[in-house]
C-alpha cells in the first residue's frame, strides 16, 4: 500500500505543477488538482498522468471561461508540505517564462517539465503535432535570446 500512495503522491505532485503552470497561483493550482482527482475517482476511471493532466487543462479552461478574468501571479513561500516543489529556476527564467502566452507556457512545460512528447502534446490539447513542434521552436529560441540579452545587461 506504501507503494501505491507514493505512486499517488508523485502523480499529484506533477499535476500540481502542471496547474501552478497554467494557474501561476498556487491555491488555484491546488483546487484544480483536487477537483480533477475528485472528478477521476467519481468517474471510477483509472488514475494515469494523461488523463489527470487532461482534467486539469480542461477544469482550467472551464473556469477561465465562466470568470472571463486575467489570472494574476502570486508568489508565495508557504507551500504545502506534502507537495515537492521542483529545484530553484534561475529567476530570469520565471520572470520570461511569466511572459509567455498561457498556450506557449503550457506547451513549455508539458515538454520539458512533464516530458511528453510532441504527438502527446497535441492529443492533449488538441492541435497538430506539427503546430506543437513549430511553438516549441520558438518559444525555445525566445527564451534563450531573452538570457543571452539579460546576461549580457548583468
Amino acid at each position: 500500500m506504501n507503494n501505491n500512495s507514493t505512486e499517488l503522491e508523485e502523480l499529484l505532485n506533477q499535476g500540481y505543477r502542471y496547474a501552478l503552470a497554467l494557474t501561476k497561483d498556487e491555491d488555484q493550482a491546488f483546487d484544480l488538482v483536487q477537483d480533477s482527482y475528485v472528478k477521476i475517482v467519481e468517474n471510477k476511471t483509472p488514475i494515469q498522468l494523461g488523463y489527470l493532466i487532461k482534467t486539469i487543462r480542461n477544469k482550467f479552461i472551464d473556469h477561465q471561461r465562466r470568470n472571463k478574468v486575467k489570472l494574476k501571479w502570486l508568489v508565495r513561500r508557504n507551500r504545502p508540505s506534502t507537495i515537492q516543489q521542483p529545484k530553484s529556476v534561475e529567476p530570469n527564467l520565471e520572470k520570461m517564462l511569466a511572459l509567455l502566452s498561457q498556450r506557449n507556457r503550457e506547451i513549455l512545460i508539458l515538454s520539458v517539465v512533464q516530458g511528453y512528447t510532441a504527438r502527446e502534446i497535441g492529443q492533449l490539447m488538441d492541435i497538430p503535432r506539427g503546430t506543437v513542434l513549430s511553438i516549441l521552436k520558438r518559444t525555445k529560441e525566445k527564451l534563450k535570446v531573452q538570457l543571452s540579452e539579460r546576461k549580457g545587461i548583468l
